[in-house]
């Protein structure tokens, strides 16, 4: 009977909750370390050459909503801005559905200089591959060709473009 990774073909593997649950329990400097420590076993047995990487990225929506957006300068809520500028549009008292349409309309909203999640300040406005605007992160990873070994990860704002972040993952990698 062949096996992967310990479980035969017809056995049922752990839900995939458990390893989130589980994985929460570890700070991010024990996660590293872990990293780390097999990066240096897979070095050490010469299966990472380093001599080609690969690098790409991906945007991952952040658990925050574009709603729940604060204005930098003075922590006024996204909604009150709307408001204040549908009045100043000759819009008053607009219903909360007369607002998102009104929005949707506008030209250069939802400006990362401008506003900021105060539950996620990491997160940026970005556009996902599905045109859609979201708040988001990008993870960028770096990946030795030669051998498939992960070599570096790294979390990067969703705004930047990839040629501005590469840098850092692949100095992350060279670690």
């Amino acid at each position: 009977m062949c096996k992967f990774i310990g479980y035969s073909l017809t056995e049922e593997t752990p839900d995939h909750s458990t390893l989130s649950r589980t994985r929460r329990l570890y700070s991010v400097e024990t996660h590293k370390a872990v990293f780390r420590w097999v990066l240096k076993i897979l070095c050490e047995e010469g299966l990472v050459e380093g001599k080609t990487v690969s690098i790409d990225a991906t945007p991952l929506e952040a658990n925050a909503a574009l709603r729940s957006l604060v204005r930098r300068d003075n922590g006024q809520k996204y909604e009150d801005y709307l408001k204040e500028l549908a009045k100043a549009a000759g819009i008053e008292n607009p219903t909360r559905e007369q607002l998102a349409r009104w929005d949707r309309k506008r030209k250069k909203k939802g400006s990362n200089r401008e506003g900021k999640n105060p539950y996620e300040p990491d997160a940026r406005v970005a556009k996902m591959k599905d045109g859609s605007t979201h708040l988001a992160h990008k993870a960028e990873h770096a990946v030795d060709l030669s051998s498939g070994a992960l070599l570096a990860v790294t979390l990067q704002g969703a705004d930047q473009g990839d040629t501005t972040t590469l840098r850092q993952t692949l100095a992350e990698a060279g670690k």
